[in-house]
This record gives C-alpha cells, structure tokens and sequence, in this order.
C-alpha cells in the first residue's frame, strides 16, 4: 500500500467556507470512485489558524493499492473530472503531491472532537521529537518522502490531540528546527 500526500491553497476568489464546503461534499465524492483507492483523509485547518502567508489551506492524504493507481491517464474520463473539480476549488498551480513512507511512532485513537498538528520538515533526521512520548498525544507519525528526494519538504509529521489545551501544553515539545510550517486542522476520514 503506498501514501501520497496533496498539499494546496484554496483559489483566492473563493472563500474559506466554499473552499471547505466543495472540499469535503462534491470532491469527496468524486475521490471515492478513484481506481485502487484504500483511504482517504481530508485535512482542514481549523478556523483561525491560517494567516495570509500560510503555504497551505489543506492537506489530502489518500492511500492506495499501487502507484499506478495515482497515473494520470490522458483522456481518462475520471482524471478528466478531477482536473475540472480541482479547478473549482484548488489554486492548481500551489498544489504538490509527494508520496510518502508513513512510520507511526506512536499508536492510539483519538476522540473525532480532536484535532492534529502537521508539521511539514525540512529535514527529517533518525531523531523522533520528544513530543510522541508526552501524555496529552494521542497518536504519533512521521510521513518522510518516498525516494528521499524533497520538494517544499523532507517530509511531515502528524500529531492528534483530544483538544486544544492538550495541544498547548505540548507546545514546548514541538519546537523543532527543522519545521518548516505548522497546520493546526481537524481531521476528515473520508475513506478508512
């Protein structure tokens, strides 16, 4: 099974909650009819969080059964919807998907009124972050870039908590020079 990550910029002439709205109805739909598709998980920064400058306003994570099930086949009717829909909502031209070997560190559920900190890193190092071992983390992963080349990043890692207090005590743990950026969002299984 092989990860890949998305991660883009809502169109600038859209709002936040048209952004989100689309996001999670129209194009959740269509992404749940993708050939060999396993799981699928919508990242939404919470309300906020996201200053002008923010790189990103979201984060796609879908797994599937083989690359081969990612290949954009010209005049494939279903990657032709894709294109349209995310035209609809993404600025195409900040999006990158990288794939990406997930190692969880730290197992466990977490409540769904939660939320999950990702931290995308310049580096990634053999050196997990003292975060993982703190109470208030619910679940630990670390998600490095298949293949080892990076693009924006060497990879992220993905922290849930049960609220946000638990998240601001952990805070301290979580400084790490190699983050680059930080999402603070709630987390949409989509597909598990």
């Amino acid at each position: 099974m092989l990860k890949f990550a998305s991660f883009f910029r809502k169109r600038p002439d859209i709002g936040h909650a048209d952004f989100h709205e689309y996001w999670i109805g129209t194009h959740a739909e269509l992404v749940l009819r993708m050939p060999g598709l396993v799981r699928y998980v919508q990242n939404h920064p919470l309300p906020g969080t996201l200053s002008d400058r923010s790189p990103f306003h979201g984060v796609a994570e879908v797994w599937l059964e083989s690359e081969e099930a990612l290949r954009r086949d010209p005049g494939s009717p279903f990657w032709e919807e894709v294109a349209v829909q995310e035209a609809m909502f993404i600025d195409t031209d900040s999006q990158t998907v990288i794939p990406v070997d997930e190692k969880v560190v730290k197992g466990g559920a977490w409540p769904r009124e939660g939320m999950k900190v990702i931290r995308t890193l310049g580096s990634m190092g053999n050196k997990v972050p003292p975060v993982f071992a703190m109470p208030q983390v619910g679940r630990y992963a670390r998600s490095t870039v298949r293949g080892g080349t990076p693009t924006f990043c060497a990879g992220y890692d993905s922290s849930w908590f049960a609220n946000p207090g638990a998240a601001h005590q952990a805070s301290p743990a979580m400084k790490d020079p190699a983050a680059r950026d930080i999402m603070i969002v709630m987390e949409h299984v989509i597909k598990a």
